[in-house]
């Protein structure tokens, strides 16, 4: 019976890192190549990938399945949140100084 709840857990893991990994590599390749795009519109598009992304699971599983909701809110979410967190780093990489350094140096 415990064998058998390990295989179970494994099995759910494995199944969520299925589901996470695509969004995961989705989000960072969009904000990779969208980067001449204003930041409404990557944010918009980002929503629209992350949609696309979690309707892919209607086309791969059983529309009768009791996981398929829980697979494509998981895909949606990772994908969406690869995408702000690579969107959020970009603006912290872009964002100028707020003291900036002195054009000499008083040593």
């Amino acid at each position: 019976m415990i064998i058998a709840l390990f295989v179970f857990l494994l099995l759910l893991f494995l199944g969520l890192i299925v589901a996470v990994v695509p969004g995961l590599l989705v989000g960072f390749a969009f904000v990779a190549v969208s980067g001449k795009l204003s930041f409404a519109a990557r944010v918009s598009l980002l929503v629209a990938l992350a949609v696309g992304t979690a309707a892919l699971w209607l086309c791969l599983g059983e529309t009768a399945s009791v996981l398929l909701p829980l697979a494509m809110l998981v895909s949606f979410l990772a994908t969406l949140a690869s995408g702000a967190m690579f969107l959020g780093l970009e603006a912290r990489k872009r964002r100028a100084l707020r003291h900036p350094a002195p054009a000499w140096q008083s040593w």
